[in-house]
């Protein structure tokens, strides 16, 4: 399947004629509605604040999620969901035309009787149409929404994800809420919080008695790893050892089996003490961790939106990604955002950490998350 482009985006334009001409009925309240969001860990967490707000409005309605299975770990506890609908493995563009047929039967035989799509996808329209769900809500730029029943313009001067998706509450006559950050929500599992605190106490010797930092040097997890988004190594390692001679930290790595090499490389590089568990943690133990945690340091990745939506202070170092329209949203003053904009692709030329976030500045932040009040 091809990803949205010129084409697919004029195609859509010119499919969007037909539905524009149809009268379109007051919208209603849902009684078995579907988000259709499937992709990825941090964007799927950013669409857990609609959820939250859909769900206050409609408490007696049933919500489903359709999901990619790699995106699954994010919302598989959450206690707004009824059931998650599997899209495939990654992202639904990878799926043959067979596969994108099976899902639409799938989603037809539900019968649901709406659909919430966040994201800016012509395909994704046109999957929640041919289901047959007569109420389709969603984001529409440059036609790309081109059959949704309430299409939805982004909010004006709004880029950041997570504003543009309540977007699509608010235009059904939804109040979400006082203005200011909305948190993302993560449900850890009880096996996941009692594995972490018995592998805490005899892996690590931690007892709350030090300030325990959790790191994650990796930039991604399976087919969105990108390495451009990792600080390089040898920073995080000057901002470890600092973490430990200043506040008695202890340290720990987190990350997927892809950034085992990494946080070796890192381990190697420290006269410092820190416990290495890349490889051998699930992302609902990360959250579990994160919840025990008094910071976690990141990066532009699924795990860093984990930590931000259970209350684990965070720092998140971002490169060339765009932390104003994907930086985590967690509890106000708990999460903070590095970035130089400047370290943006320019004239062509590949992303350079060169000019980007600093250590001192990671150590002034990293020590204003610590020592801030409870």
């Amino acid at each position: 399947m091809p990803q949205e482009n010129v084409v697919t985006t004029m195609a859509a334009r010119v499919a969007s004629v037909p539905f524009r001409l149809v009268r379109r009925a007051p919208f209603q309240p849902p009684r078995k509605a579907l988000i259709l969001h499937p992709c990825c860990i941090s964007q799927v967490m950013l669409a857990t604040p609609l959820l939250a707000v859909l769900k206050r409005a409609y408490p007696q309605a049933r919500f489903d999620w359709a999901v990619s299975d790699w995106a699954r770990p994010a919302i598989v506890g959450n206690p707004h969901l009824t059931e998650l609908v599997s899209t495939g493995e990654t992202a639904v563009h990878q799926l043959s035309w067979s596969q994108l047929h099976t899902l639409i039967q799938q989603l037809r035989q539900e019968q649901y009787d709406t659909c919430f799509i966040p994201s800016r996808s012509s395909l994704l329209a046109y999957v929640a149409w041919r289901a047959g769900i007569p109420q389709r809500v969603g984001i529409n730029v440059r036609g790309r929404g081109f059959a949704h029943t309430v299409p939805v313009p982004p909010p004006p001067g709004e880029r950041h994800a997570a504003v543009v998706y309540l977007a699509l509450a608010k235009t059904i006559g939804i109040d979400t809420g006082p203005e200011g950050r909305l948190p993302m929500a993560f449900y850890p599992s009880d096996g996941a919080r009692t594995a972490v605190t018995k592998r805490l106490i005899d892996e690590v010797e931690w007892l709350g008695d030090v300030p325990l930092v959790i790191i994650h040097p990796g930039g991604g997890h399976g087919p969105y790893t990108d390495q451009n988004k990792q600080w390089p190594v040898e920073r995080l390692v000057r901002l470890g050892n600092y973490l430990v001679r200043k506040h008695k930290t202890r340290l720990l790595l987190v990350g997927s089996p892809a950034d085992t090499g990494l946080a070796a490389d890192i381990v190697g590089m420290m006269p410092v003490p820190v416990a290495n568990w890349t490889g051998r943690v699930t992302l609902s133990e990360i959250g579990a961790l994160g919840e025990m945690a008094d910071l976690y340091i990141g990066h532009d990745t699924g795990p860093t939106h984990i930590a931000a939506a259970v209350g684990c202070p965070t720092l998140a170092i971002f490169g060339p990604s765009d932390p104003r329209v994907s930086a985590p949203y967690g509890d106000e003053g708990k999460v903070m955002v590095l970035w130089k904009d400047g370290g943006r692709l320019d004239g062509g030329r590949p992303f350079s950490w060169e000019n980007g976030v600093s250590v001192s500045e990671a150590q002034k932040a990293a020590d204003k998350l610590l020592t801030r009040k409870p």
